[in-house]
């Protein structure tokens, strides 16, 4: 069993209250059968699970019956008007990190769980964060012209002259007021200076001008430094984002010509706070010396293509590569000659910043020590409508479910945290902090990390997902209709109608589940609705009237999330055996290993994957898990002895931990996944043997392969384990009987 959690957000030995006594049925008692029918009497008529219902492999026989009932009424539950009500409330102000906004959404937020009975906690947090007071662009020749640096209000959007509103934002930007002639770099990538190089192109003491994508804007900032840039300006090409895609908002939903796309350009090896990697920033924690990181050192400023229009129009040297034109209504060109002059002033101070993760806990009744995390960050750019705030309604609504639940004496085996993360968008800094402060929690008893970041933008659904919570997504989408089927079908038929060659994505950057999976090892999901027809992404115009129109008024989207969300919790907190599939990661991986072999030839390393590969396919052709479950339903398996099984499932997880770290990013310890460390958003799968092979290293290319074979060897040690553990019992034993739902 687990230890205390030391931030003190959850005790597990507490003195029982009416909340934590534990709730006891079986098929044959009386409250179970009162359940079942005012269960089936709330359900009635309403289309909510599909018809053909999964069998619940990870539970006892005797148990099935109750938890069926327990998630046909968890379903129900949900409501429009509570979603709408909520993204309201959260997206009324804007609320960027350590600003009275975000006070405001932190206590409003901690109000809210705790009015539904809801044990809840500030984390609070001391955080190394810049705090903008200037930021000027003007072209000083051949004319003055000053750029505006924030959206305009617009009559179509009651929201969008809120006094609150301040100008866009890099976040991290260094400080300096540089004046100089212009080079056009592209996307900002290695390549495209590399590729100024071999035109001849000076960059040195020039102001680069990059559009947003293809890579993290942080590395865009971090090149252009490197190659000598005085500063950057970033913009938003309206042939990735605006009319490129469809019509501008406010007719439409896409960006506009005033649009400005804010963000955080932090690129050091690890997230969270700058000052205190691997401990929590609490007020008094030891902390590394600024100077000694590498923050970045030049101007960097977000620009709308308005204004990117109005310098990259005047420039006047070579055209540009075909594949850099963009879709501004001239030939883009390399250089604005001598004639061209651009100033660019940011005062952007850095220091420690409060802010506070919102964190409520409904604590199990069996296992309170092993715990389901759902979340989603607080803060946003400006209003955060749809970033994060279209994720954050999801949360709270799945929190108020179970609470509906808890009330009428109905609690799962295992706790639930309801979190909501501060300042995320400046560098996913809240998670990371809570995963440090619990690590020691995490590690022996984090169950599944289940991320809502900006997720409910449509019915169209998309997951990342780390390999062994595949197949229980899967059972929870074929149960879940599709909002607005006539057909009544569910989630999974209608994406596998639509669905690209692989029906889930693996886990890379860029939000919350960062921390939990890539450095505690925790299994976790980033879930998505989307298939709207435009993007406000980190600007000022997230708002709730962009919302309603481009989205839409129905919340569709967010009832289907949160029906999905909460049976993926029902079950990862009720299950008799945690359902987690460690042999998913066999066949991952062997697709991961087929795609680094081939980089490898391109690279001309001569590597030999076949031990690795037999290794993998012994671990699939090994029983284990299937033997358990075999043992499971026929009813052979004690509670003790399933509890035993969760645990030895859970310490399979961990094997993919290895605690030295990667090489030149020790922070993250996933030996499976981790960020892409030039894109930063991308996963990297198998990062110790990617990087060797990325390096041309043959040597480090062996160590990896030995060190994922020693992974696969131990898998196979365990599994023999638990296949010890499916054994059949004792002759006509007295069994114990487990706790239903």
């Amino acid at each position: 069993m687990g230890k205390p959690i030391r931030s003190g957000w959850y005790t597990p030995r507490r003195s029982k209250t009416e909340l934590e006594k534990p709730i006891v049925l079986t098929r044959r008692s009386p409250l179970a059968r009162t359940l079942s029918v005012s269960i089936l009497a709330i359900v009635a008529g309403v289309p909510l699970l599909a018809q053909e219902s999964s069998p619940l492999f990870h539970f006892q026989p005797d148990r099935r019956e109750a938890q069926r009932q327990l998630e046909g009424a968890l379903v129900a539950i949900p409501r429009i008007a509570s979603l709408r009500a909520h993204h309201d409330l959260l997206s009324s102000a804007p609320h960027p990190s350590g600003t009275p906004g975000d006070r405001e959404v932190i206590e409003w937020l901690f109000d809210s769980y705790s009015r539904l009975g809801l044990p809840t906690v500030k984390q609070e947090l001391s955080l190394y964060l810049p705090t903008p007071e200037a930021a000027e662009v003007e072209i000083l020749a051949p004319v003055r012209l000053s750029l505006p640096l924030q959206e305009p209000a617009l009559e179509q959007d009651r929201y969008s002259d809120h006094p609150s509103l301040r100008p866009a934002v890099a976040g991290y930007s260094g400080s300096g007021d540089v004046s100089g002639q212009v080079v056009y770099a592209n996307f900002g990538r290695i390549e495209d200076f590399e590729r100024l190089e071999q035109l001849g192109i000076r960059v040195q003491d020039r102001i680069v001008v990059a559009r947003y994508g293809e890579i993290f804007r942080g590395y865009k900032a971090h090149n252009a430094e490197r190659f000598g840039a005085a500063a950057l300006l970033l913009y938003t090409d309206p042939e990735e984002s605006g009319w490129g895609r469809g019509i501008s908002y406010p007719e439409g939903g896409w960006l506009n010509r005033d649009s400005i796309q804010s963000g955080s350009i932090l690129t050091l090896p690890y997230p969270g706070d700058p000052l205190t990697p691997e401990v929590e920033a609490t007020p008094t924690a030891p902390r590394l010396d600024p100077a000694e990181l590498e923050f970045p050192e030049i101007p960097v400023q977000p620009i709308s293509w308005g204004s990117a229009e109005e310098i990259l129009g005047r420039m006047t040297g070579p055209a540009v590569p075909r594949p850099w034109q963009g879709g501004l209504p001239f030939a883009y060109r390399l250089t604005g000659g001598p004639e061209l002059l651009v100033r660019v002033h940011v005062d952007q101070p850095r220091g420690q910043v409060q802010t506070a993760n919102v964190v409520a806990t409904l604590p199990g009744t069996r296992f309170p020590d092993q715990m389901v995390v759902i979340g989603s960050h607080h803060d946003a750019w400006a209003f955060g409508a749809s970033d994060p705030n279209a994720g954050s309604i999801v949360v709270y609504e799945v929190a108020r479910a179970f609470m509906e639940l808890a009330r009428r004496g109905i609690r799962t085996q295992r706790t639930l945290v309801f979190a909501n993360w501060g300042a995320e968008e400046l560098g996913i800094h809240g998670s990371t902090e809570w995963v440090e402060a619990n690590l020691e929690a995490l590690a022996q008893g984090g169950i599944a990390y289940i991320n809502l970041d900006g997720a409910a933008l449509g019915t169209d659904f998309s997951a990342a997902v780390s390999p062994s919570l595949r197949s229980l997504l899967r059972d929870v989408l074929d149960e879940v209709d599709q909002p607005g089927d006539p057909q009544g079908r569910s989630v999974l038929d209608v994406e596998l109608e639509d669905a690209a060659e692989e029906l889930f994505g693996a886990l890379g950057g860029g939000s919350d589940h960062v921390a939990f999976y890539t450095h505690a090892g925790i299994p976790s999901m980033s879930l998505h609705a989307g298939g709207s027809d435009g993007s406000a992404y980190h600007t000022n115009y997230d708002t709730l009237d962009w919302y309603r129109k481009v989205v839409g008024d129905t919340y569709d989207g967010a009832l289907m999330l949160s029906r999905i969300v909460a049976l993926l919790a029902a079950r990862l907190s009720n299950a008799d055996v945690i359902p987690l599939d460690p042999k998913g990661y066999a066949s991952d991986f062997r697709r991961r290993l087929r795609d680094l072999e081939e980089r490898a030839v391109e690279k001309g390393l001569r590597l030999d994957f076949g031990a690795l590969r037999a290794a993998v396919d012994a671990l699939e052709a090994q029983p284990g898990a299937r033997e358990v479950l075999a043992a499971l339903a026929e009813g052979r398996l004690t509670p003790a002895a399933a509890n035993g099984v969760s645990w030895e499932v859970l310490a399979l997880e961990r094997l993919w931990i290895d605690a030295a770290g990667l090489e030149d990013r020790p922070w993250y310890k996933s030996l499976y996944a981790a960020p892409d460390p030039e894109t930063g958003y991308a996963p990297w799968l198998l990062p110790p043997l990617r990087q060797a092979i990325e390096e041309g290293s043959t040597p480090a290319a062996r160590r990896a392969v030995e060190a994922y074979e020693r992974v696969f060897r131990l898998l196979r040690e365990r599994l023999r384990i638990l296949e010890r553990l499916a054994e059949p019992l004792a002759s006509d034993p007295v069994r114990e009987r487990s706790p239903a739902p």
